[in-house]
Order: structure tokens, then sequence, then C-alpha cells
């Protein structure tokens, strides 16, 4: 039985006389080291030696089967073609009526494929699996590092935090196939930049993080800084097709700016949020400044949850008039936010803060129940002709407003879609998603109408114009300010005017303040005017004795 077991067993085996020599080995010993019982049996069993192992490693083991009777443990061995592997080995001191060894039984299996399988966990668990670069994890691991190299060696220490600009529309045009290709020639470029000794990690989604390491001078900081965003901004190639992003760089030092891992990283991210705000493709140093916007913008947000649930947000509305026909044909929501300490807070600062977010998936499904109530009850007070324009956010659609829930308002408040029109800007549609349009289609579908707010102070294309369901544009109030005397703008807005002619889409002028203004725009085709030339955004209150006559011209800002 215990030949049978010696023969079969997965395990190899090897028996050792008094002097260590080898007497005997079972088949398995054959496979796993490759040497035939007649190439050792005499020998020694350092014939397997890999030279991993220093004398101090050997002395320790035999010392432990002398004292013990046995030993186990890892040990890397050499086969007979010169490859080495880890092996599990367990040696047992067989000893003699005279209590002294006799023989030695050595058992050992090949834990290669174990070895392998315990890297492989340890890469997956420190390093991002589509770029290779380190991850969160392991950056968390070598900034704790260096920052006590540094505390030791009075060096200085650069985080800097990339964002990528546009990523998202990437994505979101071409697909994750795309953008997974573009993030890793993205993580190929950032490791050009900077030296062996620095860490590139991929921090999360189009995120990445760059540890400089003994830092001296902060110039060469900011132009290692300039080199990522000069390497991001060049045009990247994917299956064919040129596709153009950029970066935004925040930079924190240690120990200027902080002495801890978690500090040194909302420090930089905060200064990326600040490049970002000075208009994207560019670095921001963190300043103790930035820190103070950040608790600022920490507490308006914490207050935008509070007057969500304090009901501090308010309606306000504003009549867009046929300026030939003076009359009223529309009336646009628009969302303001009067705060018990605070006072009025900008829907410009409030606004992407609702965005970024979340909130403005619950604010915006409530300003357009809101709205629609209002003209409801507008139309049965006798103003049949109004009908009324809401804002659209692009978040709306990821936060779960759809056709269903804008069908359901309209039932409930008994309006016609075609007296509710939808108003976004130009950046949402620039995306030109296939989710977009969907999105968008669907509430075309229902019979309201789609505007462009703001035209012309993005990317303004006769495409998107094509492929989204647009009915309005809306000429930004910006390139209204300086008519009539302002030869550039006044030629802008005859253009934007024939355009919407030849498409025949309606029109739309913003930010009227003038009888000047107004007769400049009526004289080249547009008729529709909204401003405070007309009127100023109002309670609903004030609107309806506004539309009453009984107030002319008032409102509140």
């Amino acid at each position: 039985m215990n030949a049978t077991v010696f023969d079969t067993t997965a395990e190899g085996i090897m028996v050792t006389n008094a002097d260590n020599l080898i007497k005997t080995v079972n088949p398995a010993f054959t496979r796993i080291t490759g040497y035939a019982p007649e190439e050792v049996i005499g020998r020694g069993p350092s014939v397997l030696s890999s030279g991993r192992h220093n004398s101090e490693f050997y002395e320790s083991l035999w010392d432990s089967v002398q004292q013990k009777g046995y030993w186990t443990g890892e040990v890397w061995n050499r086969r007979k073609d010169g490859s080495v592997f880890p092996e599990w080995l367990s040696i047992t001191a067989i000893p003699g009526e005279d209590g002294i060894a006799k023989e030695h039984v050595a058992v050992f299996s090949d834990i290669t494929k174990h070895k392998q399988d315990e890297e492989q966990i340890r890469y997956q668990a420190n390093y991002d699996a589509l770029t290779g670069l380190p991850n969160r994890s392991l950056l968390s691991d070598r900034l704790t590092q260096a920052i006590g190299s540094a505390n030791r060696e009075n060096w200085k220490l650069a985080l800097l935090f990339v964002d990528l600009d546009q990523f998202k529309m990437v994505n979101d045009t071409f697909g994750h196939a795309m953008g997974d290709e573009l993030l890793q020639q993205v993580a190929s470029r950032l490791k050009r930049c900077v030296r062996e000794s620095d860490t590139v990690a991929r921090f999360g989604g189009d995120e990445f993080v760059i540890l400089l390491q003994d830092v001296t001078d902060m110039d060469a900081v900011a132009h290692i800084a300039a080199k990522v965003i000069d390497s991001i901004i060049r045009v990247f190639t994917l299956h064919g097709r040129e596709v153009y992003i950029g970066a935004s760089v925040g930079i924190t030092v240690f120990p200027d700016d902080a002495v801890n891992a978690d500090s040194l990283l909302r420090n930089a991210d905060m200064a990326m949020y600040q490049a970002k705000e000075h208009g994207r493709n560019n670095y921001q140093f963190f300043t103790a400044s930035m820190q103070q916007r950040t608790l600022e913008r920490q507490q308006l947000e914490l207050d935008l949850r509070l007057a969500v649930k304090r009901s501090e947000l308010e309606i306000y509305y504003q009549p867009v008039m046929d300026a030939i026909l003076d009359r009223v044909v529309s009336i646009e929501a628009l969302l303001r936010w009067n705060h018990p300490h605070r006072g009025v807070v900008s829907p410009k600062l409030f606004i992407p803060l609702a965005e970024d977010c979340g909130l403005i998936g619950l604010i915006g499904k409530w300003v357009i129940k809101g709205a629609c109530t209002q003209l409801s009850q507008w139309h049965k007070a006798g103003f049949f002709d109004l009908n009324m324009a809401v804002n659209l956010s692009s978040r709306q659609r990821e936060l779960g407003l759809d056709a269903d829930y804008l069908r359901q308002v309209l039932q409930d408040t008994e309006l016609s879609p075609e007296t509710l029109t939808l108003e976004m800007t130009e950046s949402l549609l620039m995306r030109d998603t296939d989710e977009a349009i969907t999105w968008l289609t669907g509430f075309k579908a229902l019979g309201v109408n789609l505007s462009v707010d703001d035209f012309g102070t993005g990317y303004s294309s006769l495409s998107y114009l094509k492929r989204f369901p647009v009915d309005i544009l809306k000429i930004d109030r910006s390139f209204v300010n300086d008519l009539p005397a302002d030869i550039d703008d006044a030629s802008l807005v005859k253009t934007i005017v024939a355009m919407a002619d030849s498409l025949n889409l309606g029109l739309v002028a913003e930010g009227v303040e003038s009888k000047e203004q107004a007769d400049f725009l009526v004289g080249i085709g547009c008729r529709n005017l909204q401003g405070f030339y007309y009127a100023k955004p109002m309670k609903a209150a004030a609107m309806t004795a506004w539309l009453s006559g009984d107030v002319q011209g008032t409102g509140t800002t």
C-alpha cells in the first residue's frame, strides 16, 4: 500500500540517508524536476539548488530539522533544464533506535501556478486593467511611502491631478471601445512626460494623478504640467478618426500645502477644478483661497439641498413679445433662489451646482410641473394664446426626465403639447449622441416645441440643426447688447436671422433693453423679442397683473 502511494502521489518524494545522500525518488519527482532516478541517487539534494537562497537559509532549515524533526516552507529549486521554480517543501527526519536521524523524507509540490495566481491577484489589486498604470490603491501606498522618504531626506513632492476635457463627448459619440483606446493612448503619453522614478496612476474614469519625487524647482513642475497639457491636446487617431481633447491640471506641493496623502489629493483636485474654471487646457497651483472657495461651495450645496426642502426656490416669468403686433406670444419660466441669509443667489451659480450634485433632476421636474400648472391657470383666466418655455439640462436625461413624465404633466394640467417649448443649450446638442437624439425625439413626438437657447455662443453648426428636431433659435443676449452700433454683432445677428429663415425655424432675440435694439431686430426680420425693455422676470401674481394691463413693464429681477 505504501509503495502504491509512493508511486502514484502527485507530490515529489525524495528520501535521503544519514549522510543526506539521495536513496530514492518517486515518479512525481522525475516529472517535476526532470531528473531520472539514476541521475540523482547517491548525490546530495543540492543538485536541485537554485542559487536563490544563501547559506544562512539552509543553516536555519537544517537546524529546525535537527531540533524539531521537521521543516516546512517555500523553496526555490532548479529543474534539470535549468529553469527555476517555486515549491512547497516538507522535510521530516526519520530517527533510528538510537534517536539519531537515519533518513530524511522530503515531500514537495510545484507551486508555480499558485504563485502566478498570487501575482495576478496582486497585479489586479494594484494596477488598472485598462491602462496598466498603478491604480488608486497603489498610488496611495506610493504616496505614503514618498511622504516618508521626503520627510527623512528633506525633499519636496509635487502631485498633479489631471482631468481630461471633452472625454465624455468622445465616449458618448464614438462608444466606450474608442473611449477605452483613447485612455490607453493618454496613459502612454503621460508616462513619456515624467521620469522613471515618478508615478503616473489612473485615479478613475478620465482622471489621472502624477507623483513627482525629489522636487526642488517649482518652475520644473510647471514645465511638466505644461508638457502634460501639450501632449494631450495633440490629435489622437482612433480607428482612422482624428479626435481632439484637452486636459486641466491641478498641482499641490508637499510639505508646503499639506503633510498627508489625503489632504494632498484633495488640494490637487481643488486646483484642477480651478484650472477648469479658468477655461480648461491650463494648470493651476493650489492656494489656500481655493480651499476656502471649496468649503463655500460645499456649504452652498448643503443650502441648496435645504432650499428644496424649505421651498425657497421660486419660478419667475418673463414674456416674449411680438414687437410688431405688440402682444405676448410666450412666457419663459426662470428659476430663482431667494436665500434667507445670502439673499438672491444668481442662477449662474446655483444651477451648475445643481447639475453637478444631481439636484437638477428633482428641481427640473418641479419647474416643469409648476410652469405647466401656471400656464393652465392663465389659460383658464382667459389668456388662451399664451405658450410656455422651460429650460432643459442635459443632466436631466441621466437623472430620469423622459417623455412619459412630460406626457403625464401635460395630461394633469390639461395643456396641449404645442403650448410648451423646451429650451436647451448648444452644448447639449454638440454631444450629438444617439441617446440625446432619442431623448429629444421622444419629447418632440409628444408635440412640444424644442428651442436652442443662447444660440451662437457655442460651436454653432448646421449639422446638428439637421440631426435634431429643433423648432426655434434664441439669439444670445451677448450679441444683442451692443446692437446696432457694433458692426460685427450686427453682421452675426443678420446671418442668424437669415439662417433661421432659410431653415424655416422660429426666432427669438433675448436681452433686448432699448428701443434702438428692438427697432434694429425687427428691421432685419426678428420680431419676437425678450428683455427688460418689455418686462423683467416677475412672480406669477405680478405676471398675471402685467398680462391684465394693470402693471406695465414692472417686475423684480
